[in-house]
């Protein structure tokens, strides 16, 4: 049998519990002189409370601390309570039964109590102790190495983005932002033609608007349908649909549309401009009174959505140029991760 170093195991903490002091303190006196932390006890009870609050590498229980048996149910409570903790288990009895029991209950190892198991138990907890560091220093590299891949990622992502952009430049396609130009379609529903006519003079088409007015709300989802505009507009209250309802149908069409809804001012409060996004609306004017105070906002919501589209054709790009990288790095990334967890069990 090859003999594990008790120099890797050293400070490992072993909790030995049995009802012979004989046995306990020859334990502590063999154990501490290879840097072992012995912690020793004759009571299961305060045996759980440690096992609780303290980590221990490895436990030594007697199978019958303190009574026939009894040491079973204190391999069960570690088990469930301590699973990283290894334990081998004692006994005075030599029955096949006996070591049975032991190992289905989950112990590593059941050793008869005589004179001559003491080099094999003495062995048999270093190598525990000495197989639990190997473990974290082995899930710690794991991780280690699963942060530098992600890392190794990120910068190949940066680089990729890097060299879109300067083929970009070079081909004199500086402003694309991903298969539609640089133009922003706007769905704009409001029952009022003046309106659109002053949406059509304040985003023209020369400045890369793009601006389809509908007059109700049947008419907006439409055009929704049908165009899958970048933007919705949609004024409340409308002639025939609640506006979030035109809103949320919108999304339902168009997922990647942003929808918008305007309030003129009201004759108990101002009128409000907001976000129409998920369950919370959030607010982009807290007092609307013309299409003039949107220029700001949407030239904001417009260059949102470029940079959108730009970074899904990065995305889309590097996806193409690395497609069997990529493959080969999720394939072993998940490998990888299902080792560190199945090792945290």
């Amino acid at each position: 049998m090859t003999k594990s170093s008790p120099q890797f195991a050293s400070g490992q903490e072993v909790l030995v519990v049995d009802k012979d002091e004989k046995v306990t303190r020859g334990m502590e006196t063999v154990l501490a002189k290879l840097g072992l932390v012995v912690t020793a006890t004759a009571d299961p009870i305060r045996a759980q409370d440690l096992l609780i609050n303290k980590f221990f590498a490895v436990g030594l229980f007697d199978i019958d601390t303190p009574t026939t048996g009894a040491g079973l149910e204190l391999l069960r409570f570690a088990r469930d309570k301590s699973p990283l903790t290894t334990i081998l288990m004692m006994t005075a009895r030599k029955a096949f039964d006996i070591g049975v029991a032991g190992f289905r209950g989950g112990a590593t190892d059941v050793v008869v109590k005589e004179p001559d198991s003491v080099p094999y138990l003495k062995d048999r907890v270093v190598a525990a102790a000495n197989e639990l560091i190997a473990n974290s220093d082995r899930n710690t590299l794991l991780e280690e190495v699963v942060d530098l891949h992600e890392d190794f990622l990120r910068r190949m992502r940066d680089m990729s983005r890097q060299n879109v952009d300067l083929e970009d430049r070079l081909l004199g396609r500086a402003n694309v932002s991903g298969g539609a130009g640089d133009t922003c379609s706007i769905v704009l529903v409001d029952d009022d033609p003046g309106v659109a006519k002053a949406f059509d003079a304040l985003f023209p088409e020369a400045k890369g608007w793009r601006i389809t007015a509908a007059l109700t709300g049947g008419e907006g989802l439409d055009f929704a349908a049908e165009f899958r505009p970048q933007i919705v507009l949609v004024k409340d209250p409308l002639p025939d649909l609640p506006a979030r309802m035109v809103t949320g149908n919108v999304k339902k069409l168009s997922p990647d549309s942003i929808a918008i809804v305007y309030q003129y001012d009201r004759p108990a409060a101002p009128g409000e401009v907001t976000l129409v996004e998920g369950s919370r609306p959030m607010l982009l004017l807290s007092s609307y009174t013309g299409p003039e105070q949107l220029v700001s906002v949407l030239a904001e919501v417009r260059e949102g959505i470029r940079q959108k589209l730009k970074e899904r054709r990065y995305l889309q790009v590097f996806r193409q140029t690395h497609l069997e990288f990529l493959n080969r790095y999720n394939n072993v990334r998940q490998r990888v991760q299902a080792v560190i967890a199945r090792a945290k069990k």
